[in-house]
């Protein structure tokens, strides 16, 4: 039986928003690689929209797939500023890091100009 989970966030634009968005997939997705890296990557997502936006809330979508295995995360963020993944990032330094590990561990990842802003997105799948 195929199972999909899904929540929509609309978080206050500050940084106790992380932990919030955090929580959400761990609700979702409970356990394994996916879980795992989900947390590490909604939570440098959500951080970078909330750094990023003019706006006094940014929006999470998550939406897990039971039976593929499949975590598709979009956060949406005020700023018309195309984001970049720096080809190195310095896993010391405070900021900076979070769309390399996004480029790293997300199957697959982009952004999208919605005219009001834009969104992060990025997918995950369970390892075979």
């Amino acid at each position: 039986m195929r199972v999909r989970r899904f929540a929509d966030l609309h978080l206050p634009a500050c940084k106790r928003s992380v932990g919030q968005a955090r929580r959400a997939l761990a609700t979702l997705v409970p356990e394994g690689d996916v879980a795992d890296n989900g947390k590490l990557l909604v939570s440098e997502a959500v951080a970078n929209a909330v750094e990023h936006t003019d706006s006094d809330q940014v929006r999470v979508l998550l939406d897990h797939d039971d039976a593929s295995g499949e975590l598709v995360c979009a956060v949406r963020d005020s700023s018309s500023r195309t984001p970049v993944a720096t080809g190195v990032a310095d896993v010391e330094a405070e900021k900076g890091r979070g769309l390399h590990l996004v480029d790293i561990l997300a199957d697959a990842w982009g952004y999208l100009p919605d005219g009001h802003g834009k969104w992060i997105w990025f997918s995950l799948t369970a390892a075979a």
